[in-house]
């Protein structure tokens, strides 16, 4: 078999159109029979360090048929809703929770209701939501956190074949519609490969260690991952990480890990629905040193989606510290032994400094950025009244895991409209750069050598030379330089935290981002046909987009969306 040189690996990540990538990673099941890379004399140079997702995978799965390309059959073991017991036994059982003692008579007494006129004691999520607002529509919206999520996990169905065996959500990814989430996987699992072939010339399969502390429910997306970075190619194991296995293991109280999950993670009931991993949990929370062989061991590291909040407190210590958890990781990653991946959250939270934590673009205007835990994500949603307004952008000064050294990552970004917020809060946090990332869509890291190149669906937006200030009538003013990478495109750092070396990928984009993204983009469009364009925000805000040159433009104008160089600025206009 052919042996990939290093000058010819270095072209296939820095290079290599997306639609040539795509015909690689879909050659046969390369992964199954064997590798392209299992046979050489010795490890293969790294092409990049960090991939950072933008959220959106869309893969087809028997919990989001919606993603396949076309209709399939799974097993009778796949998993195809999340089912709840809505039924008088259950509710009497879920009311005799501690964390649902603060129910009122009158809320309990609508809920019992509710469960009586219900069609079915089976439902899910949307049709209980709909039975519970026939008999009054904010009972839901009004309780806590705590209430609303226990009331969840304690009904949660569980879902087992007539053999016993627990249904899991299964997948299929070479059925997806759409190809860039099923490549992004492949090409994750192929840098975990050429990890661990520097130290195992003939491996043929990595190892991926999945973290799934983002969600609320960590347990709920293991199948999930695992079958994903399975089909991918790769042996996969579930690192059962979260706030409350390292409160357990720093406080010496393995022995109250389902309490530390209700209080810290946030769920409930889960050593019910999740016996083996719940067990897990519970022996590495009582020998730890076997997790952190187990770090040690892994080649690649991914990090879910959902609340990078929750990430974090993974990995830190109950006293906000790094914990001995994030030192192998960050001393691996130093060493170049380990790629590390995540979408969505699991992509914010790479930040080393001023780590985003909510909020929208329209937030900012209004609201500000502020230094302060992020309302409740329910909050932000129902739009309830607190101390912090639902939509103002949210941040944590100290950063995030520290993993990512060149600014702030966001992410859904073009998707969302996010561009003012990560405008906004890079400069008002002197930050040197911002990176928003779009969905189905990776940014690639090679930290030492400061290389950045993205593949995916979209592209990836940077802000860079922002600045913040007030004008002679204390109107505050917002100033920074645009760039936007489409997949296929390269660049690097330089010196001063300014991209350089900018090498576009030479296609037109297969979606029209004009169509789904009508605003920011049409006005690039337009900025760059006319020179100068302005735009009124809410509450009076006016956003000026300025090219800095015609070469800057040229993408734009040739319909391949990739740009440069462009100029904003955010000020309130004048009465």
């Amino acid at each position: 078999m052919k042996i990939i040189s290093k000058n010819k690996l270095f072209i296939f990540f820095n290079t290599l159109a997306f639609s040539s990538l795509l015909q690689l990673l879909f050659v046969g099941n390369i992964w199954a029979e064997q590798s392209v890379l299992s046979k050489r004399e010795k490890p293969l140079l790294p092409g990049f360090d960090l991939m950072l997702v933008g959220g959106g995978l869309k893969t087809c799965s028997s919990l989001s048929s919606h993603s396949c390309a076309e209709s399939v059959a799974f097993s009778p073991n796949a998993k195809l809703s999340i089912q709840y017991h809505f039924s008088l036994d259950w509710l009497e059982r879920a009311f005799s929770h501690d964390s649902l003692q603060t129910l009122s008579l009158t809320q309990i007494n609508s809920l019992r209701k509710a469960s009586q006129q219900a069609a079915q004691s089976s439902v899910s999520l949307n049709q209980l939501k709909d039975a519970v607002g026939h008999i009054n529509k904010h009972l839901l919206n009004d309780l806590t956190d705590q209430q609303y999520y226990a009331l969840l996990d304690l009904l949660e169905q569980e879902q087992r074949t007539e053999a016993g065996e627990t249904l899991q959500e299964q997948v299929m990814l070479n059925a997806t519609a759409k190809p860039y989430g099923p490549a992004i996987y492949r090409l994750f699992t192929l840098q975990a490969l050429l990890k661990k072939q520097q130290r195992h010339p003939d491996a043929t399969r990595p190892l991926i260690g999945l973290v799934t502390a983002s969600a609320r429910d960590p347990f709920e997306s293991i199948s999930f991952y695992t079958s994903a970075f399975e089909q991918a190619g790769a042996d996969v194991i579930w690192l059962p990480l979260d706030s409350a296995l390292q409160a357990g293991i720093n406080n010496k109280q393995c022995d109250k890990l389902p309490m530390l999950r209700q209080q810290l993670q946030g769920n409930f009931d889960k050593a019910r629905l999740y016996p083996t991993q719940t067990q897990l949990q519970q022996r590495l929370c009582e020998s730890p040193e076997k997790f952190y062989e187990l770090l040690e061991s892994i080649d690649g590291l991914f990090l879910n989606g959902g609340d990078q909040s929750l990430t974090l407190t993974a990995w830190l210590t109950p006293d906000k510290k790094p914990s001995k958890a994030l030192a192998v990781i960050q001393n691996r990653l130093a060493n170049k032994q380990i790629v590390i991946g995540g979408t969505s959250a699991g992509t914010a939270v790479m930040t080393a400094a001023n780590m985003i934590t909510g909020g929208t673009s329209d937030g900012a205007i209004q609201h500000g950025v502020l230094s302060a835990k992020p309302p409740s994500e329910r909050c932000e949603m129902n739009q309830c009244d607190g101390d912090i307004p639902a939509t103002a952008v949210t941040y944590r000064a100290e950063g995030g895991l520290g993993l990512f050294p060149f600014g702030i990552m966001d992410t859904h970004f073009s998707e969302r409209d996010r561009q003012i917020r990560l405008l906004m809060l890079t400069a008002s946090t002197d930050s040197e750069m911002g990176f928003g990332v779009d969905e189905n869509t990776a940014l690639l890291v090679n930290i030492a050598d400061k290389h950045l190149s993205v593949i995916g669906e979209h592209g990836v937006w940077v802000i860079e030379q922002t600045q913040a200030r007030k004008d002679d009538n204390g109107k505050s003013i917002f100033k920074g330089v645009s760039h936007y990478l489409t997949s296929g495109s390269q660049a690097d750092i330089d010196n001063k935290q300014r991209l350089a070396n900018i090498e576009f990928a030479n296609r037109v984009v297969s979606v029209n981002m004009a169509a789904n993204y009508p605003a920011y983009q049409q006005w690039i469009v337009q900025a760059c046909r006319e020179g100068r364009l302005s735009s009124k925000l809410i509450d009076d805000v006016e956003l000026i987009l300025l090219p800095s040159s015609t070469t800057g433009c040229q993408s734009v104008l040739n319909n391949q969306q990739s740009y440069q160089g462009i100029k904003l600025l955010l000020q309130q206009q004048d009465d």
